[in-house]
């Protein structure tokens, strides 16, 4: 677990604090990325992430990694509570999906299946037999994730950016102050 913390960390520190943009296109660009994660466009998510952060102006390279939250192994959660959310706002009588509905994504398949055309289109077949309910609970969940993602992520990068920006004059500060035969002799 530990591993997977680590390489989120640097993902944080290395993509998206120190992106050479604006705090408001990289909290676009989360945003953007939070939100088409949890709709489901399975296969085409990273596609249609590009194409809205570059109609919003967003930062395309900090969203593509956040749509590939939703991957075979948690498509399950992720649509089953979409799925629940929407069948709730819809006022359906089943809040709950029923076992039967998620059975077929529930056991899947070999890894070396992943790869063909054939299980994504059943993929996407049975996810949109699911019909209007989990489109309503995606848009739900993924708004107001992606509602909570911008200011947290623009809050994080300005507070970090000047944080860093006062680091580097102190350094630069400390090194004036130092005479010059002092640092060679270091």
């Amino acid at each position: 677990m530990s591993r997977y913390w680590l390489r989120f960390r640097r993902f944080v520190f290395h993509r998206i604090l120190h992106a050479d943009d604006t705090p408001h296109a990289l909290a676009l660009g989360v945003s953007v990325g939070t939100l088409v994660a949890i709709l489901p466009f399975i296969g085409l998510q990273t596609i249609v992430a590009v194409s809205l952060a570059a109609l919003l102006r967003a930062n395309k390279a900090v969203c593509v990694p956040l749509v590939w939250i939703t991957n075979p192994f948690t498509t399950v959660p992720i649509v089953g509570l979409c799925l629940a959310v929407g069948r709730f706002i819809m006022g359906s009588p089943a809040a709950i999906p029923p076992p039967e509905v998620l059975s077929g994504l529930v056991d899947p398949p070999p890894a070396a299946s992943w790869f063909s055309l054939h299980f994504w289109y059943d993929l996407a077949s049975q996810l949109m037999s699911l019909g209007v309910e989990l489109w309503v609970g995606s848009f739900v969940v993924g708004g107001v994730l992606a509602a909570i993602a911008y200011p947290l992520t623009r809050w994080a990068v300005s507070v970090y950016r000047e944080r860093h920006r006062k680091r580097i004059l102190q350094r630069q500060l400390f090194r004036t102050r130092i005479p010059a035969t002092a640092r060679q002799t270091a």
